[in-house]
């Protein structure tokens, strides 16, 4: 059980598991794409209530371990998977943080876990996806400076769908590129070519586009 506060300041209970078998309850996909997983109704004004908490997703036919990170913990699983430091200043001693598990990837804020999700249940590899987004994104245009967010949406025959945010407020665009595309990419990686954006893709365990183009960049490209 974890208890949750509305907006309305009204506290209760809920019930929450911090590890899900995907492959035994394979339902808790299809609410994490239409976004009620993890979403409440609040006893008291019937408000729907939308959380994020760590939750680890075992996916053995992916081969895959998922942890769901909140987005308000980014920054200090990002300083993890760095391998950033603690240390204790009043003892000058070293603080053990173990942030993630061995064998877990993580996946930081609700986007990204629905998107991820999306992706392995395509059949799609995670790390062809973000690199595609990250080419989408270095040659696009009137990018410069904006909050963009590119997420996946879903594979169609012979077309990715992904949905940009931030390319105009409160407006969502709609991309569909040639799967095509994908698998030059994936073909590239196989000959060991763009090796430089393969690696920058990772930080540690993390997988992101943003670990090359963060939303707002205005820096140079990583080619």
């Amino acid at each position: 059980m974890q208890k949750i506060t509305c907006k309305c300041d009204c506290s209760f209970d809920v019930e929450y598991e911090k590890t899900i078998d995907l492959d035994a309850r394979p339902a808790i996909k299809e609410d994490i794409k239409k976004g009620s997983f993890l979403s409440f109704i609040c006893p008291s004004c019937h408000s729907k209530v939308n959380i994020e908490l760590e939750t680890e997703f075992v996916w053995k036919s992916k081969k895959t371990t998922l942890l769901f990170v909140p987005e308000k913990k980014r920054m200090e699983c990002l300083a993890f998977c760095a391998g950033a430091v603690r240390i204790d200043a009043e003892n000058n001693k070293k603080l053990k943080t173990e942030f993630l598990k061995k064998g877990q990837t993580p996946v930081i804020g609700y986007p990204e876990l629905a998107d991820r999700i999306a992706v392995l249940d395509s059949g799609l590899d995670p790390e062809i996806v973000e690199a595609v987004k990250f080419f989408l994104l270095d040659n696009g245009k009137n990018i410069k400076g904006k909050q963009i967010q590119i997420l996946f949406e879903k594979l169609n025959d012979d077309t990715i769908e992904f949905h940009v945010h931030g390319l105009r407020e409160k407006e969502v665009a709609v991309m569909r590129i040639p799967l095509n595309l994908y698998r030059s990419i994936e073909a590239d990686r196989k000959a060991k070519k763009q090796k430089e954006v393969f690696q920058a893709l990772w930080l540690g365990a993390y997988l992101s586009y943003k670990n090359i183009h963060a939303e707002g960049d205005d820096h140079e490209p990583v080619v």
